[in-house]
């Protein structure tokens, strides 16, 4: 009755009329590792139904952010997104929005999580499998692979409705690496008990796994919370734990389930909740229960001064929620989610304004480049710059004022490791000729915004410190047209340096067959020994030395990356695109770095 009460008030809404624009849905199968094996044996092929916005079809060089939805017990995506008879259609409400001007376009994701028991909790066991890896690693990762998508945590949200609210509290304080903005709407399961009444326990325990879709709600609302939280291998059928046994409460199974409840472990997750950009949670007045301990956990995030947003509203637990996800939720998103890619310095110097982007289709990097791709093509192509960062981090952080500053005079750079840095994590030599993988074959892609804009024989490995030593391992690939070692060079004794660093050796300088460029930091660069080693050992290709006093920092962190990136771009424009008027800074008698204040240089088997 309540389904069709809120199907006639999404009618008097207008959300079923024809919109100026329209977007695309569209279903999918998305395999989880995480669900293998799982003891009730629901499949690991997940249905997921993902809606692309009006201008993802007619503007393909277009990212967006992603908007994980998490639908209720009981429901599945198939009915929020009207592949089948339903009580929502999300698509509508989200096309009312945007017609409306409250919101932006935003790619929206909802997994099935409908499962033997009728819901998963959004949880992990051995019993249900494990939903919170497949939700937050497997299922993002394949959207980001797929799809055009800003694929970082700062244009990533999730919400949900009642038991997808629950998962939305749950996995937004896990996991707030993945998320920035959570929204959840009415959730459930945020406090209470577990129910020992022994008639119901009676009738579940003689339940088999073919007799679960005849059961009651609340019969299979305990079945589904045992599962999630109190699983049981040794326990077949249904290889779960009840909270009471042959009359009997069984406190261990009942602490079990009440220490998963939302209000009981909110205090052990306040660190992770202040990671998150925006919180937002909301419920109806009517819908008993789930009214009071939503308001008290506005109350707990209150007492940690974490800033949020929380509204009671008069509505029960269904009659309002399309009507909240259109005017509340969609326009919150819009709001707190990054929807675009990063500007950094306003583009940089250069002639082509750049931008700092991630790629879907090569995740494991960023990427630095000219706003404007059309302006590349035919005689006018992208030299490819892989980079890699100082400390071997897998992030270029310490580095993006001066990536961005040489993608402004017109090159392609690829720096290893994603924005922002979320660990010390170390990165391996191969993600540099990873990043020239992938640069070869955007160009042949026809599908590719980059398609036919790269110069594909022209390349730089570069590097910073560790990253230096990076380039120096891989420096004798057949592609690279030249070599740039920043505040680096190989040790005298191999693997005596931090963990994680490329054990390179003297010997394989003699693997460089191209102009290389060494910028040190002068004589309080820690790396100024060894740098200045491999330019006394350097003697069979091109290779010119610069050192300015500012130690091992070097210039990235200044304006527009300061002189190392004022350097390095004229090296790069000289050796990748021919400008001799910037090759002038290194060549002649005395090259112009040579009169420049502070910079002392040397060069070899140069003009």
């Amino acid at each position: 009755m309540k389904k069709t009460i809120l199907i006639l008030f999404l009618c008097c809404l207008g959300v079923t009329s024809t919109f100026a624009q329209k977007g695309t849905k569209e279903r999918v199968k998305v395999h989880s590792k995480a669900l293998e094996g799982n003891l009730i044996g629901d499949p690991a092929d997940r249905d997921v139904t993902v809606y692309l916005p009006p201008s993802y079809q007619s503007n393909p060089g277009k990212r967006f952010p992603v908007l994980y939805m998490l639908h209720g017990f009981t429901d599945n995506d198939s009915q929020w997104f009207g592949w089948e008879s339903h009580w929502i259609n999300l698509q509508d409400v989200i096309e009312q929005s945007l017609a409306e001007g409250l919101s932006k376009e935003m790619i929206v994701v909802m997994p099935n999580a409908y499962n033997r028991f009728k819901g998963s909790m959004y949880a992990s066991s051995a019993t249900i499998g494990d939903w919170e890896t497949f939700v937050t690693q497997e299922l993002v990762n394949y959207v980001d692979s797929n799809y055009r998508t800003l694929p970082n945590k700062k244009s990533r949200g999730l919400a949900g409705h009642s038991m997808g609210g629950y998962g939305t509290l749950r996995l937004g304080m896990k996991y707030p690496e993945v998320y920035s903005a959570i929204y959840a709407l009415s959730p459930c399961c945020m406090d209470g008990g577990a129910s020992t009444n022994p008639e119901l326990i009676k009738k579940l325990e003689s339940l088999t796994p073919d007799q679960l879709q005849e059961t009651s709600f609340f019969e299979i609302a305990a079945l589904a919370t045992s599962a999630a939280f109190a699983p049981n291998p040794k326990n077949p059928p249904l290889y779960l734990d009840l909270p009471a046994k042959d009359g009997s409460p069984r406190q261990d199974v009942i602490n079990k389930i009440i220490a998963n409840r939302t209000l009981n472990y909110v205090d052990q997750y306040i660190l992770n909740l202040k990671k998150l950009r925006s919180i937002a949670i909301d419920a109806g007045l009517q819908d008993r229960g789930i009214s009071e301990a939503t308001k008290t956990l506005h109350e707990v995030l209150d007492s940690y001064q974490i800033k949020h947003f929380y509204e009671s509203y008069d509505g029960d637990h269904l009659n309002r929620i399309a009507e909240r996800i259109q005017t509340k939720a969609l326009p919150f998103f819009s709001e707190n989610l990054a929807f675009q890619s990063e500007i950094i310095e306003n583009g940089g110097t250069g002639t082509y304004p750049a931008i700092m982007v991630s790629e879907p289709s090569l995740p494991t990097h960023t990427v630095f480049k000219p706003q404007d791709l059309s302006k590349f093509g035919g005689a006018n192509k992208l030299p490819i710059i892989a980079w890699g960062n100082g400390a071997c981090f897998d992030s270029p952080w310490e580095h993006v004022k001066f990536l961005n500053e040489v993608a402004s005079h017109g090159f392609l750079v690829i720096a290893i490791g994603t924005m922002p840095k979320q660990t010390d994590v170390r990165s391996k030599s191969q993600k540099l000729l990873d990043a020239i993988d992938w640069a070869i074959a955007q160009n042949s892609d026809p599908n590719s915004p980059y398609y036919q804009k790269i110069a594909t024989d022209k390349i730089s490995v570069s590097g910073m410190s560790c990253g230096g030593l990076q380039t120096l391992e891989v420096a004798g690939d057949p592609r690279i047209t030249t070599v740039g070692v920043f505040n680096s060079g190989v040790l005298g004794n191999p693997g005596g340096g931090m963990p994680g660093m490329p054990q390179v050796t003297k010997d394989q300088l003699n693997n460089i067959k191209v102009p290389t460029l060494y910028l040190l930091g002068g004589k309080s660069d820690i790396a100024y020994g060894n740098g200045m080693d491999d330019f006394n050992r350097i003697n069979h290709v091109p290779i010119f030395v610069g050192n300015l006093d500012v130690g091992h920092g070097g210039t990235y962190g200044q304006p527009y990356g300061g002189e190392f990136a004022k350097v390095a771009t004229a090296w790069y424009k000289w050796q990748l695109k021919g400008d001799q008027e910037a090759g002038k800074l290194f060549s002649g008698k005395t090259s112009g770095l040579a009169k420049a204040e502070g910079w002392v240089v040397e060069k070899k088997n140069m003009d």
